[in-house]
């Protein structure tokens, strides 16, 4: 269970850093596990993936983000992905922190999730966590040529989860996966078109802005970050 933000052509730093740092700690929005504001937290580890030169690189620590002073950097990045974990599967260590990173197929790929999967599915995939599997899987799966279509039918072979909701990306190519069956407040990611582009959060961030879309449920998101093209699926 997690709380993400993705940026597929990149956002400053400055702009997201502090609301998902309050994201994380439960004080931004209620949903069905955060009943009070501060209640239910997400202390488990976080990560990030920014642009350093022209080049992808990213940063993981198991330590609340709230707690570590490592982020204040990142406010002079160009991010594109965030996560902040509250552990459903797996140990609390620094391989299980969000993003993973994979080279595959001669690409360096980026991957967060926010559910817990129990589906046998992804089980002969390795990975410490259910999400590590389900990155794995989806790699296998993922069709360059039909991307959204090869995401939709592997995604559609997953029964036991509470959610697959998952952003992957090469930097070049972009994905976003709503995909749920509980908790739909908690769930449902939000888009919000900003001057520097797309960002899509786990929820509405109000210090950024007060325009943010639900996606629906089933909903997946190819972005070709270099074209700053979009292309949606149902």
């Amino acid at each position: 269970m997690c709380r993400m933000i993705a940026a597929p052509f990149g956002i400053p730093g400055s702009m997201i850093v502090e609301s998902f740092v309050r994201m994380a700690h439960g004080e931004n929005v209620l949903h069905e596990h955060n009943q009070s504001l501060g209640k239910f937290r997400h202390p488990d580890g976080w990560g990030v993936v920014y642009n350093e030169g022209g080049s992808y690189e990213s940063c993981r620590s198991v330590r609340p983000c709230w707690e570590d002073k490592g982020l204040e950097g990142l406010k002079d990045r160009t991010i594109i992905l965030m996560h902040a974990r509250h552990a459903s599967r797996g140990r609390i260590n620094l391989a299980n922190v969000h993003p993973f990173h994979i080279e595959h197929k001669g690409r360096s790929w980026y991957f967060c999730h926010n559910g817990t999967i129990d589906d046998p599915a992804i089980a002969g995939y390795n990975g410490g966590t259910d999400s590590e599997r389900y990155f794995r899987f989806l790699l296998q799966h993922l069709d360059l040529s039909s991307p959204t279509e090869s995401i939709k039918a592997a995604v559609s072979t997953l029964h036991a989860y509470t959610s697959l909701n998952a952003c992957l990306t090469d930097g070049d190519h972009f994905y976003i996966i709503n995909r749920f069956s509980s908790s739909p407040r908690y769930y449902t990611l939000y888009l919000h078109q900003s001057e520097d582009g797309p960002i899509i959060s786990s929820e509405p961030l109000p210090d950024v802005a007060a325009d943010w879309e639900p996606l629906g449920n089933g909903r997946i998101i190819a972005y070709e970050a270099r074209a700053k093209k979009s292309t949606l699926i149902r």
